[in-house]
């Protein structure tokens, strides 16, 4: 498995895991706050691996890749 695809799997495994998790905080009727932080922090993780997904040799717009950095 290749680097971007092991990007994409694990994006998709934290989008599920936001999912179940506020399906949850529906059933709880939303005043769960650990769910609430669990839900703040996944979306981070998320947000994370989508940035190195997009840029994996970081802002260097010479790492021959083929996309333009700059």
């Amino acid at each position: 498995m290749s680097e971007h695809e092991e990007l994409m799997d694990n994006i998709l495994d934290v989008d599920l895991e936001i999912v179940e998790t506020v399906r949850t905080l529906q059933q709880e009727n939303w005043n769960t706050e650990a769910l609430k932080n669990q839900v703040i922090d996944l979306l981070k993780i998320h947000d994370e691996l989508v940035d190195k997904m997009r840029s994996p040799h970081g802002d260097d717009p010479s790492c021959d890749c083929g996309h333009d950095h700059e």
